[in-house]
């Protein structure tokens, strides 16, 4: 029989040593969970700082925890703790558990999951789409990692090179750096973010502070093996990129890059996430993970690793909400405009619902988002 057949809620805070403990052992237990989102640090700092953090303790029919969810609270909604800033998240248990999530939903007091990156089985009961993870090998070091792309992107390396040669022409080189973020640089990284989120339409997802202050909290992790890594490469004294990196034992994770935009001829960005790859699989470092889906320069570096899921799960599977959500979830290739339309605002809205607790907050999101579906559909 699917479970769970009870859950316990707890404040991230209120994490014993013996879940911890546990918490690890599902983690270690799974080549899927060994990235920094699922690694119970990430859950106890989120859980400082994300508004309606919880995480919910899975039991069996005899009481044995089996799993753990940590989730955020919007609404009768839940979405994965920290969203939109955790890339991956999903059920921290054995692969072989088989878990009833319209069961869980119900025991949880919530109508609906929702999620994009979802890491395991789903057990049908999701309307998804699968996303796939762009992941750089640096098993083999990076030199055959560099070969090898290369070879399959000829074109894409040979402005790469002469993107370097210009660097060192005209600056006589930019100096590279690793190494823990201050909050200068994070700051610089984020207002960067911020004005691109203003020029392209999207959502500020900066704007309600508490997620700036998630990096802030990761930045102050200490530990060796994890926590938050900024690459920057500078002119001179002055800083010309910066990728904010969340770091997990031998993985990377490329999260926030920013570049100043006087040097984008140079394609610094790039530059610099190679730069880091090299520097980092010097140290042991085997794999870098850029995320799913985004840019198309990723697919030039990186070669398709696993697969995650965006979309939602309901408590209840009407008719008419099935259908409203195979619109809204399903459809990987808008048929239409208006349908890639929709797609986006619903992707949208459910970044404004995890970004936005506050009244006012909102208020202004939603305007926006209007403004741009008005604007968009005219368009169309």
């Amino acid at each position: 029989m699917p479970n769970p057949a009870s859950v316990d809620i707890i404040k991230p805070e209120d994490i014993s040593a013996e879940d911890i403990a546990l918490w690890q052992s599902f983690v270690a237990a799974r080549d899927d969970l060994k990235g920094p989102y699922f690694d119970v640090r990430y859950a106890q700092v989120a859980g400082r700082v994300v508004p309606e953090a919880r995480i919910a303790r899975l039991k069996d029919n005899e009481g044995r925890v089996i799993g753990y969810l940590p989730y955020q609270i919007r609404g009768k909604t839940l979405q994965p703790l920290g969203a939109p800033m955790s890339d991956y998240h999903g059920l921290i248990t054995t692969s072989d558990i088989e878990i009833n999530y319209r069961k869980l939903l119900k025991l949880l007091g919530a109508t609906r999951l929702e999620y994009a990156g979802w890491v395991g089985k789903l057990n049908g009961a999701g309307k998804t789409v699968e996303l796939i993870s762009q992941v750089a090998d640096l098993s083999a070091g990076y030199e055959a990692y560099l070969a090898r792309h290369s070879a399959e992107s000829v074109k894409f390396y040979k402005n790469v090179a002469r993107c370097q040669r210009n660097v060192e022409k005209d600056f006589g080189g930019f100096s590279f750096a690793f190494g823990t973020v201050t909050p200068e640089v994070l700051r610089w990284v984020t207002e960067l973010k911020r004005e691109q989120y203003i020029r392209s339409g999207m959502h500020d997802v900066f704007a309600c502070g508490w997620t700036f202050e998630l990096l802030m909290q990761l930045a102050q992790i200490t530990d060796a093996d994890y926590g938050l890594r900024v690459g920057t490469l500078h002119n001179g004294d002055e800083l010309v990129a910066a990728e904010i990196c969340l770091l997990n034992g031998s993985v990377l994770h490329l999260w926030f890059p920013a570049y100043a935009e006087s040097y984008q001829r140079y394609s610094p960005g790039i530059l610099l996430s190679l730069g880091i790859m090299e520097y980092m699989a010097a140290r042991g470092i085997t794999q870098v993970d850029f995320g799913a889906g985004g840019e198309g320069y990723k697919h030039t570096m990186t070669s398709p690793g696993p697969v995650c899921l965006e979309g939602s799960v309901s408590a209840q599977t009407p008719i008419l909400s099935l259908m409203a959500d195979t619109v809204e979830a399903v459809t990987p290739v808008a048929k239409t405009r208006v349908a890639a339309v929709r797609l986006s605002l619903s992707r949208r809205m459910r970044i404004i619902r995890a970004c936005e607790t506050e009244a006012e907050g909102k208020r202004e999101a939603f305007r926006g988002l209007v403004r741009r579906a008005l604007s968009r559909l005219r368009a169309a």
